[in-house]
């Protein structure tokens, strides 16, 4: 490892960019300590895992007794010049104290030697006379650079060169090389925050990338501390996270980016894949409009939807488990960014499905026990969003975490799990009935057939001024304009039903596959007799 008192800058500011700790010299503690000392402050030094303060020599408070001090001029001396002397000698840089100690010493040839003793035998060739004795030590050093002939003495302190276990450069572009040709792409989730920061696969760490580097270069001998380093130090990398709901373009173009061969054809991914990632921030500028917009005006309500993956129970732990059916629970969020409340909309398989029929039951569901109808003369917007809202997202995430530990043997049992997992503000739980659930049919007969693919339809706008046709949008780009398509015929008169003259959606409830019931019943014998006699009672 390269000593980081020989590096510039520059390098300092290279090895520090991608890692999580910064390298900053100056708060090192021993860089502190040796500032301290050699500027002539108090210091710190452990001595048996004690801290002893080292004051300032006695002497530096006094003046010397002109008759007991053999030296004229240090009799004469006050304690005001000895201050300023020390301030100034302590203003200088280390090399600088070193220069002016230099020049207050003399070397002299030896007065006398021991008997049998002479210039060739002797180890003392030299003699030297000094006035110092606080630095001592500092002195000491300066004789023995002037003994080697050295005249303009250094700190040469943590400079040296001796490093008999540095890898050699050959041996780091390697690893380097390695690296560079992984495939990599953007942080799926937050890119603005992480624009410059590239993920590699969430499959991937460091043990399994060494692993791979040695089964490559077998012969090469690196430890697996250097190539973390050298990760850590050199690139800007880090392992993306499990990814979940996530986009069928962004894992195309991932797949995509990974079996490419080559540089051309990973550019022309690239350059699509942000294409894709610019449409979809877009959408998310807009959503923050709409958000902004619903805090301010209560006559525009915002929505945002999303259904949660499927829950399931009972939430058994023996090893059976896995190879029998459990009965699946469906849990719908509405969040109203206007009020930041979310309403959780519960139902379980034998209650009703998970289609169009029952997302849209739901939101009406939602509109009937929030809003009072409309006045003569009053308006109100209504914007929904769908799979968009990050959010809800975030409060499925801490639903998710409560569901791994939790103990569900009912589909009612989960209305609590979900109330816990936030905990400031919980969520309003909505247990949906089959009656809850409508037939839409009846208003779908007045529809006409019209040549429009819904699903390349981004914005949708209905009004009540043009109640026969629907807008079209097929971006979030405010800027392109609406197209517009008639759903209902010129003769078309407004008489439809009211909403709550609409039939219920189901008659009876939804049967259970036979091979579902009996895995559910096999199950029964482990669990108390108030939630077996439920299962029993399911229909299949």
């Amino acid at each position: 490892m390269t000593s980081l008192n020989n590096l510039s800058t520059s390098d300092v500011n290279r090895l520090s960019d991608g890692r999580k700790w910064k390298i900053n010299m100056t708060d090192w503690k021993n860089v502190k300590n040796k500032t301290l000392r050699n500027s002539g402050k108090n210091i710190y030094l452990r001595v048996k895992n004690l801290y002893q303060l080292k004051h300032l020599q006695p002497w530096l408070d006094q003046v010397c007794n002109q008759s007991s001090c053999p030296w004229q001029g240090c009799a004469t001396m006050t304690l005001v010049r000895k201050l300023v002397l020390f301030d100034e000698f302590y203003k200088l840089t280390y090399d600088e104290q070193s220069a002016f100690l230099y020049k207050c010493i003399k070397v002299n040839a030896p007065v006398r030697r021991r008997s049998g003793k002479t210039d060739a035998t002797s180890r003392r060739f030299c003699s030297f006379k000094y006035y110092i004795d606080d630095l001592q030590k500092r002195v000491m050093t300066l004789q023995d650079k002037i003994k080697l002939g050295i005249m303009i003495p250094r700190d040469n302190r943590g400079k040296h060169l001796n490093r008999p276990h540095a890898i050699d450069a050959p041996v780091r572009d390697l690893i380097r090389q390695h690296i560079n040709s992984l495939p990599r792409q953007p942080s799926h989730y937050s890119r603005i925050a992480t624009d410059n920061l590239q993920c590699l696969s969430s499959d991937l760490n460091l043990c399994k990338l060494f692993r791979s580097f040695k089964n490559k270069y077998p012969d090469i001998n690196v430890s697996k501390c250097i190539y973390r380093n050298i990760f850590r130090s050199d690139f800007k990398l880090r392992f993306g996270y499990p990814r979940s709901d996530t986009c069928k373009q962004c894992d195309f173009f991932y797949n995509k980016l990974v079996a490419t061969d080559t540089e051309e054809d990973r550019k022309k991914i690239e350059i699509d894949s942000k294409l894709h990632h610019s449409k979809a921030e877009q959408s998310y500028d807009a959503l923050k409009k709409d958000t902004d917009i619903g805090r301010l005006n209560s006559s525009i309500v915002v929505l945002c939807v999303d259904l949660q993956q499927v829950l399931f129970c009972p939430t058994l732990t023996h090893s059976n488990m896995f190879y029998q059916r459990l009965l699946s629970n469906y849990n719908l969020a509405l969040h109203n960014v206007g009020n930041n409340e979310v309403s959780m909309h519960l139902w379980y398989e034998c209650i009703a499905k998970r289609g169009s029929l029952e997302i849209a039951s739901c939101i009406l569901n939602y509109i009937e026990n929030n809003y009072d109808i409309l006045g003569h003369g009053e308006e109100r917007k209504l914007i929904i969003w769908s799979d968009r809202c990050k959010l809800i997202k975030i409060f499925f995430r801490p639903a998710k975490n409560k569901k791994k530990t939790a103990k569900v043997l009912v589909p009612s049992q989960w209305k609590y799990v979900i109330a816990n997992a936030r905990l400031e503000k919980p969520f309003c739980i909505i247990e949906m009935s089959q009656n809850d659930f409508k037939d839409f049919s009846a208003l779908e007969q007045d529809i006409t057939k019209i040549n429009l693919k819904i699903t390349q339809a981004m914005w949708l706008k209905l009004t009540a001024d043009a109640p026969k046709h629907v807008n079209i949008r097929e971006s979030h780009n405010t800027l392109r304009p609406w197209t517009s398509h008639q759903i209902r015929q010129n003769n078309f008169k407004d008489n439809t039903l009211s909403i709550k003259d609409l039939p219920p959606a189901y008659e009876s409830q939804v049967a259970l596959t036979k091979e579902k019931k009996k895995d559910l019943l096999d199950m029964c014998k482990y669990m108390p007799q108030q939630y077996s006699d439920f299962y029993t009672s399911l229909p299949g």
